[in-house]
């Protein structure tokens, strides 16, 4: 029986924004530690609930410690990692003491902390120093990761989604428990070798069921069969609103062969990054000028997905850039989703049927649009729990199965219909809209904040969809940004 502790803390931070992320953020999504953290996990859709199936197979003793998470935002405060820190160590000490085999940790790879620009890099460094150099550690990673070489030189073993939207987050943690089970039990030597091509990605050329990245996903796959030798190559375009020296594209490799052999062949893939670096940068027209194309569609649902304020990149949720045109347009049976806890507690405040005048969105910073003062009708209040419809939404790889809102009101301007949150959501699931009385296929065109999270969901039911420009830090053009610490030259910004 193998001794493995299991922990996690998963993140991505979008350093350009103004707030940060605190201890606070982590509890309203999942700060959960030893039984309580199994018990919620076990047969979830979560890596973590991958990783633990894998584990009760393999009969594991298991060392549950801590297993955090929050929604995509600023810089991570350091009182998160030392919180996390202090419990994982605490237990680490304990499975030291029994005898421990192995560590698996469920990461995302784009988490920067105020001191820490390379926060995952300082998990691995921190838990190597503690269980020394022979103790293989496997983590998962997202497809976004802003991969590190001193993550490359103190972890065994990496696992990557290969889905973007992240519809295989629980199948990343299954590889990386397996991957583990494997070099325990054989005792082949696993090392990690990575390449970074000077490529940066903005989020919404990262979507797999498109090129380039549904060339780059074959060729990883084609590679792990023609050479053994390769336990996963993972192909990592990054997340680009983070200001960090190692953001951008990495292709990196597990290997039970020669390193340096390893290297030699993640090469051509990572050249060839950096060759399409213009397919994994499309630039979004003008809201109105997407608008007006839109409106010559008769039937909906129309979608208009706006990556500038995609809440699954760290954006607060609360642009009212599609709302404002809606407005100026006229759109008669369109709905939006704004994240204004002030205006949704309002509404709570009244009730349903009644009409009030409320200063919706805009209210993070005045970078996401203006807000906006209209009178409304209220037509339905909630709680804004709500469970996935699809099992393998991309929300899954954060919540599992339960999503939560908070205190959550529907409201109607005209023709517009507006669902006003108190948790910022990722539109990642039709349940979202369901659950507060809204039937996605009835309306004529729905915002959507996102930049790729969305399509699982929303293709199937869409008529047409239309990428917008408009005002937010989740902009496509990556030139926007004045990046300071990012390694260069990178393309496209050099």
């Amino acid at each position: 029986m193998k001794r493995v502790l299991v922990a996690g803390l998963v993140h991505e931070t979008h350093t350009f924004l103004a707030e940060s992320t605190g201890l606070a953020r982590f509890a309203e999504l999942v700060w959960l530690h030893g039984q309580e953290m199994l018990d919620h996990c076990r047969d979830d859709l979560s890596p973590m609930g991958g990783a633990i199936e894998v584990a009760d197979a393999c009969q594991w003793q298991l060392y549950p410690s801590r297993y955090g998470g929050a929604m995509p935002s600023g810089t991570v405060e350091d009182e998160v990692l030392a919180t996390w820190w202090g419990e994982v160590e605490r237990d680490l000490d304990a499975a030291l003491r029994a005898g421990l085999d192995g560590v698996l940790l469920i990461l995302h790879g784009a988490m920067v902390c105020r001191s820490f620009a390379d926060a995952e890099g300082e998990v691995l460094r921190r838990v190597r120093a503690k269980v020394g150099p022979d103790i293989p550690i496997a983590a998962d990673l997202d497809l976004h990761a802003n991969f590190s070489e001193e993550m490359a030189l103190l972890g065994t073993i990496f696992t990557g989604y290969r889905e973007n939207p992240h519809t295989d987050a629980r199948q990343a943690g299954v590889r990386a428990a397996q991957l583990l089970e494997r070099v325990m039990q054989s005792g082949e030597k696993a090392q990690v070798v990575c390449v970074k091509p000077g490529a940066l990605y903005a989020p919404s050329g990262t979507g797999t069921a498109a090129e380039p990245m549904l060339s780059f996903e074959a060729k990883a796959r084609a590679l792990e069969e023609q050479h053994p030798q390769l336990l996963e190559v993972c192909v990592l375009p990054g997340f680009a609103y983070a200001d960090i020296e190692c953001a951008g594209f990495t292709v990196v490799a597990t290997t039970v062969g020669d390193k340096e052999q390893a290297r030699q062949l993640l090469a051509p893939l990572a050249a060839e990054a950096l060759e399409r670096v213009q397919e994994g940068n499309p630039l979004d027209p003008p809201v109105e000028e997407a608008l007006e194309k839109a409106l010559q569609y008769k039937e909906g649902p129309i979608g208009l997905i706006e990556p500038s304020d995609n809440i699954g990149g760290g954006t607060p949720g609360d642009g009212t850039g599609i709302l404002a045109a809606f407005l100026r347009y006229e759109v008669d049976n369109a709905a939006v989703i704004i994240n204004d806890p002030e205006a949704a507690t309002a509404c709570h405040s009244a009730g349903v049927g009644d009409r009030l005048v409320l200063e919706m969105g805009g209210k993070v910073d005045r970078l996401h649009g203006s807000t906006l003062s209209l009178e409304v009708q209220v037509e339905n209040l909630t709680d804004g729990r709500f469970d996935l419809e699809n099992p393998n939404s991309h929300l899954a790889s954060l919540v599992g199965r339960h999503v939560d809102m908070g205190r959550s009101a529907v409201v109607r301007h005209k023709g517009i219909i507006i669902l006003l949150t108190t948790l910022k959501t990722p539109p990642m699931d039709l349940g979202q809209l369901r659950s507060q009385g809204i039937v996605p296929e009835d309306l004529y065109m729905v915002g959507i904040k996102a930049a790729v999270s969305h399509k699982a969901a929303y293709d199937p039911i869409l008529k047409a969809s239309f990428y917008v420009d408009t005002p937010g830090l989740g902009s496509s053009d990556v030139r926007r940004f004045e990046f300071r610490h990012l390694q260069r030259p990178i393309a496209p910004l050099d």
